[in-house]
């Protein structure tokens, strides 16, 4: 009876797993279809009639997509599905697998991807994204008014996720509902949100940063000011969310204002004390900034958090600062007026105490008097002038009253040889090799009151 039984047994064993060679499991769904003791053809007749009349639509967020199984090449390989539902399943253990729930749906859906609805979706999710807002990740910021860095918050954007779409339309899919409703979870979210503990850090960091406070003045007036303003321009955050300081900006703010302050060379146009406009350029006087030490005044005081008001370092200065483009000295100064032939010199206090005709360089080119703003860079009585003359030959003169501003080349000297001077006398032959000639009388008058370092301004 033993035996017989185990006979039964076995002929039952093997002809259910025969059975289930080609047939599917109780309790077998593949979305809402019921396929339980279905065989492969039967299903594939099955998924096959169902797709024939199938139509999606996709819309929400502003998306709106209608797609027929043809348009978006759902051409469904019924055999790959049921072939692949039979590799989960071995027939030979069905005595454990028919009291089981087997939900064969991501068959069907995994096949439909891999036909043309992936493809489909993926095209329009992208010309959607295309012009759609993009998520913005939380980031640090700075706040002008509150003089600070802060965390501003992420935003969502209303960009699509490929995968979060294709997801909603693999479930409508294989349950064949005609409509996907796209909601805020299918947006594109931010990486990078307000709660992460990396962003206070690098606040607090930045904001570390931005202490200092350097005025930095020349003579007394203010030229440009490190503040939490100009260094929050400098403040990088990096993709790690490290914060950095950006040397290239900084040094570049240096150099851009070493260049507003520099002055030797540059035009000045200024007011003369009789009301005359004068605008003058080159000579060696001015301020110049010595661009190496300014830029490690800025980066340490930066780096400590300094709070102070500072000279700007120079490598030479003026007697008076008024800013790029303005007179550059102060009261006290000679004004050689090259298209009067005059040459006046005024006190500290800005009052004429001097004042002559002259005669300048003839100008042909090569003993024109040269403009600009120059030192006087010293005093001599008497000198001996030496030279060439414009055929070759050399002269050699002697003054007593000689005061050099350009090297000691070019100077104010007395020059008993002229009969006269003033007038167009420099140009009707009688010029000097770029002296400005003066009456012995005056010259020697000017000689008691013109110093060493004097600013002596040269102009038509």
């Amino acid at each position: 009876m033993l035996g017989i039984l185990l006979a039964l047994v076995a002929i039952a064993y093997v002809a259910g797993s025969v059975v289930f060679m080609d047939r599917f499991m109780p309790n077998t769904k593949i979305g809402d279809l019921d396929v339980s003791f279905k065989s492969s053809a039967e299903v594939q007749d099955l998924l096959s009639g169902v797709i024939d009349d199938y139509a999606l639509k996709v819309e929400g967020q502003g998306f709106s997509l209608a797609l027929s199984a043809k348009d978006a090449g759902m051409d469904l390989d019924g055999k790959k599905v049921t072939d692949a539902m039979h590799a989960e399943v071995s027939p030979w253990t069905w005595p454990l697998e028919i009291a089981r729930q087997h939900d064969e749906t991501e068959k069907l859906a995994a096949s439909y991807n891999e036909s043309g609805l992936g493809d489909a979706i993926r095209a329009a999710v992208d010309q959607f994204n295309a012009t759609a807002k993009p998520p913005t990740n939380a980031t640090v910021a700075y706040d002008a008014t509150a003089k600070a860095f802060t965390v501003q918050p992420e935003a969502v954007g209303t960009q699509l996720n490929y995968d979060a779409v294709i997801g909603e339309v693999d479930k409508a899919v294989v349950a064949l509902e005609p409509t996907v409703k796209l909601t805020k979870d299918e947006l594109v979210q931010p990486t990078v949100l307000s709660t992460d503990a990396k962003l206070k850090a690098a606040t607090d960091q930045a904001n570390t940063m931005i202490k200092a406070d350097i005025v930095l003045t020349m003579a007394g007036t203010a030229a440009g000011e490190v503040n939490a303003d100009l260094i929050s321009q400098w403040v990088r955050l990096g993709d790690d969310l490290t914060v950095t300081l950006d040397d290239a900006a900084l040094t570049a703010w240096v150099d851009q204002l070493a260049a507003a302050c520099n002055t030797v060379g540059t035009q000045r146009t200024y007011t003369r004390p009789d009301g005359k406009v004068v605008t003058v350029e080159g000579g060696i006087y001015g301020w110049e900034v010595d661009r190496d030490a300014l830029l490690g005044t800025v980066k340490e005081g930066v780096a400590s958090g300094t709070v102070t008001t500072v000279d700007v370092p120079t490598t030479s200065t003026g007697t008076g600062y008024n800013g790029v483009g303005a007179c550059d000295w102060g009261a006290r100064y000679c004004d050689i007026d090259l298209s009067e032939q005059y040459v006046r010199f005024y006190d500290a206090s800005g009052a004429l105490i001097w004042e002559s005709p002259c005669v300048s360089g003839t100008p042909n080119g090569s003993h024109n008097t040269p403009t600009g703003v120059y030192w006087l860079n010293a005093k001599a009585s008497p000198s001996k002038l030496k030279g060439t003359n414009l055929d070759g030959s050399k002269y050699e003169s002697t003054v007593q009253y000689w005061m050099p501003f350009v090297g000691n080349v070019i100077g104010l000297h007395d020059a008993d040889w002229q009969a006269a001077f003033g007038g167009s006398r420099y140009r009707d032959g009688y010029g000097s090799h770029g002296c400005v000639n003066l009456p012995p009388g005056m010259a020697a008058e000017l000689y008691g009151i013109i110093q060493s370092g004097d600013v002596v301004v040269s102009h038509w």
